[in-house]
């Protein structure tokens, strides 16, 4: 049996975004990470969650490779830890990487941008779902 070309694009760039995840993950581990890459997923996520809804909404398409739209929008959130790494120290400009340095900081902090990412992920798949797929033909009365 032979898989679609487009399930097999989907499950690669779920498979790519997930290799990446895990080895972000595994960056962190020296620097809570539990607490700093959850952060910068969710509100990168949250982002791209956002970006993807408003292509489908005006697009009247679904996005290509969602997953790497999420993994983009958490490597923008990160970016600071980036710098930091080559020696360049947290500011509070960085905060125009998506709120990088004030992302932590909110009520709620993990458990906030959790229900945040759940909720723009929800609308994501809403209108996702109500959007034609390719393809499909759309039948009216009396046609």
């Amino acid at each position: 049996m032979r898989l679609p070309l487009i399930r097999v694009r989907w499950l690669a760039g779920a498979a790519i975004a997930v290799a990446v995840e895990a080895f972000l993950y595994l960056t962190y581990q020296a620097h809570e990470a539990r607490f700093h890459w959850f952060t910068h997923f969710f509100v990168g996520g949250t982002v791209a969650l956002f970006t993807m809804t408003a292509w489908v909404v005006l697009e009247k398409r679904p996005v290509r490779l969602p997953a790497l739209w999420v993994v983009l929008g958490h490597l923008v959130a990160m970016f600071p830890d980036f710098l930091f790494k080559f020696g360049s120290p947290h500011r509070h400009w960085m905060d125009v990487f998506l709120a990088h340095l004030t992302s932590h900081f909110v009520p709620g902090r993990n458990l906030t941008w959790y229900a945040i990412f759940l909720l723009a992920l929800a609308g994501h798949l809403t209108a996702t779902v109500r959007t034609p797929s390719p393809g499909a033909q759309s039948f009216s009365r009396g046609a």
